[in-house]
């Protein structure tokens, strides 16, 4: 066959190949092989060009099988870190939860019962026993008979976690050297494996955190409490009137605080009720409640009434160096006449009980504040009103009716319908009703005083 022929022959090869792929090209390197091909082997030239194209055809599967192996690797290997992402991403949520429960609330009873519910809905446990360290020992807060077992009393020993089996794992609550507690975790089916003991971990260490703030706000609290009642007088018995007294601190804050209550006796029998407020807390709230409430106590034993026991109380208090003012309300009782006599700066008025139920607020003119400027010669009023046999009256600070939720009308409504309800006959059941009515279980932000005086006559 000529040259001239086979150029032909190939010619006609290449439009056929044309045709069947549609105009569509060939990749430059599949001509260059049949070109090198033709140019090898001279003779039939579709059988050459087939031959080429088949290996090339091959050659490209084999090419193909590979990248789909890589790629079907590189996808495992996606999905595999996307699973990972994703479970650190939960992981660290569930963490986060944990140290917001744990941050959220100064009670540590509160905080401890959301960290065991978060834990049960994240599925970490079956069941969680809570132990923390008083001064006796562990204690349970759930089961206060159960002791502890060796594995919970070497978590706590060693400050580290201790298994017992695959599915019992108890991790000590720890900050710094102190050991506050354990956590017992314990499942039915399932192994704890390696990630689940850095969980728990991870949870018993910001536990751990909150708990020694709890704990440390409690042990405060319970001291600023203990100072503010050592502060405040015990009543004596009286043999023609009725006293009791309530103080309650406020649910938040560790501060001292400013609310006094005193009731005295005059040679003549007179009794002298006081209830008081300084602005403010802490050590120097409660170093001018100290001095005005021994002076006070002074100027009535010295017979002032209760218009000049404030205005003089007035006059200390701008005396002092401090920036701090006061509100007071001083009342007298005469027992043998049923003689009330009372003078408030600022306070909030005394509130009159019946004895048929009827209640309502003795608001009669007052004086400003103590300790605020005021003009010369200013008077401080006072008032004078007979008592009916077996009526009551109630001294108080705004902090039994005063709540961010609500405002000042409203709290003083509250009090007049806690009076009214009252069903209870004796003074300490009184007292604690009212109490009960306005405080209940909610938390409040102020001291509350709260001092009754009940009149047989």
């Amino acid at each position: 066959m000529t040259d001239d022929l086979r150029a032909r022959e190939r010619e006609e090869v290449v439009r056929a190949l044309k045709e069947a792929l549609c105009d569509r090209s060939l990749p430059p390197d599949v001509w260059r092989r049949l070109e090198s091909e033709w140019a090898d082997e001279p003779g039939d030239a579709l059988a050459v060009g087939l031959r080429a194209l088949a290996d090339v055809v091959g050659e490209r599967d084999r090419d193909l099988q590979w990248h789909q192996s890589e790629l079907e690797q590189t996808n495992a290997g996606l999905l595999a870190l996307h699973a990972e992402i994703d479970r650190q991403r939960h992981r660290t949520s569930f963490l986060d939860e944990v140290s917001r429960a744990s941050a959220r609330s100064l009670d540590s009873t509160h905080l401890l019962e959301a960290v065991v519910e978060l834990v049960g809905s994240h599925g970490l446990a079956d069941t969680m026993r809570v132990w923390t360290l008083t001064e006796f020992g562990l204690s349970c807060r759930d089961e206060p008979e159960r002791e502890p077992d060796k594995t919970t009393r070497s978590a706590a020993r060693t400050r580290e976690l201790a298994r017992d089996g695959g599915l019992r794992i108890s991790v000590p609550l720890t900050a710094g050297p102190h050991v506050l507690g354990v956590f017992d975790f314990h499942r039915t089916t399932v192994e704890f494996g390696d990630e689940d003991l850095s969980l728990a971990t991870g949870i018993a260490d910001r536990v751990a955190v909150g708990l020694r703030n709890a704990n440390e706000y409690e042990r405060e609290h319970e001291l600023a409490e203990r100072l503010q009642r050592a502060m405040l007088p015990t009543l004596a018995p009286l043999r023609d009137l009725g006293l009791v007294a309530r103080y309650r601190s406020a649910t938040s804050g560790v501060h001292v605080g400013g609310d006094w209550y005193d009731a005295v006796t005059r040679r003549d029998g007179t009794v002298i009720l006081t209830v008081g407020d300084v602005t403010g807390h802490g050590v120097d709230a409660a170093v001018v409640m100290g001095k005005l409430q021994n002076a006070l106590r002074a100027y009535a034993l010295e017979g002032h009434g209760p218009a000049a026991s404030l205005r003089l109380v007035h006059d200390l208090l701008r005396g002092l160096d401090t920036p701090l003012y006061a509100t007071a309300v001083v009342a007298e009782v005469e027992p043998d006449a049923g003689v009330l006599r009372w003078a408030s700066a600022g306070h909030p008025p005394p509130l009159l009980h019946e004895r048929d139920g009827g209640a309502r607020y003795l608001e009669a003119e007052h004086a400003p504040m103590l300790g605020i400027h005021l003009p010369v010669g200013l008077r401080f009023p006072q008032h004078e009103r007979e008592l009916s046999p077996g009526s009551s009256v109630a001294l108080f600070t705004d902090g039994l009716i005063e709540r961010r939720t609500s405002d000042l009308d409203a709290g003083m409504e509250r009090l007049l319908e806690a009076f009214r309800t009252c069903e209870a006959d004796a003074l300490d059941a009184k007292a604690e009703h009212v109490l009960r009515t306005m405080l209940g279980a909610t938390d409040h932000d102020d001291d509350v005083c709260l001092l009754l005086c009940h009149w047989e006559g």
